[in-house]
């Protein structure tokens, strides 16, 4: 499996094009990527789909032209489908770049193991920095969108955002094994058990 992380808006959010023989995921696609749109337009023999961690505008604002420009399905966790139609939730009125409203084609359930080509993926439903979102489990490698980053959490402030909520819930990736990477929705990569040991905001 082959990751790269593209860096994408004044936000700096972390995009994941994530690749194998069978498959091709675009993961947080937040602003336009021709990138992005590249990686799914050269990969037509292969299983594709979008997948995102929740319904914040900055990470959701190009999936659905990315989708339509490829014909790509989007999927995104059961709870956290509402923002993408609703700008006061995904934030994105708030912040002055309000989104056309779009649907998911698929909504995923907690604990839910599902495939692309030959990518087994694993739905871990982790609330708190919104009211619906996952991450996703591929064998080692974690990509915890805004539940969790390298010496840092995700924001509690906004709408459905809860610090108890969160913090419960990085403690469930805490229990998943030490060895996991972590690919966030901001900043560089870590492991869980650095973060069990030196995250200041949530010990393991």
């Amino acid at each position: 499996m082959e990751i790269k992380a593209l860096v994408l808006g004044d936000i700096e959010v972390n995009c994941y094009l994530v690749s194998t023989e069978k498959a091709a995921v675009v993961i947080d696609p937040g602003f336009r990527s021709d990138e992005a749109l590249e990686f799914l337009q050269n990969a037509k023999g292969k299983e594709r789909l979008i997948m995102l961690t929740h319904g914040h505008f900055d990470h959701i604002g190009f999936a659905d032209e990315l989708a339509s420009l490829t014909d790509t399905k989007i999927a995104i966790g059961e709870f956290d489908a509402p923002a993408l139609s609703d700008n006061y939730v995904n934030l994105s009125a708030p912040f002055g770049a309000p989104l056309s409203p779009f649907c998911a084609d698929i909504t995923l359930k907690d604990g839910q193991v599902f495939t692309v080509g030959d990518i087994e993926i694993k739905v871990i439903y982790t609330p708190g920095h919104t009211v619906g979102g996952v991450c996703y489990l591929c064998g080692d490698v974690m990509f915890s969108g805004d539940t969790l980053f390298a010496g840092s959490i995700g924001r509690t402030d906004f709408p459905g955002g809860s610090f108890e909520t969160l913090k419960a819930s990085i403690k469930k990736l805490y229990a998943l094994g030490d060895d996991i990477t972590l690919l966030s929705g901001h900043g560089g990569s870590t492991t869980v058990l650095n973060e069990k040991r030196y995250n200041p905001f949530v010990r393991g």
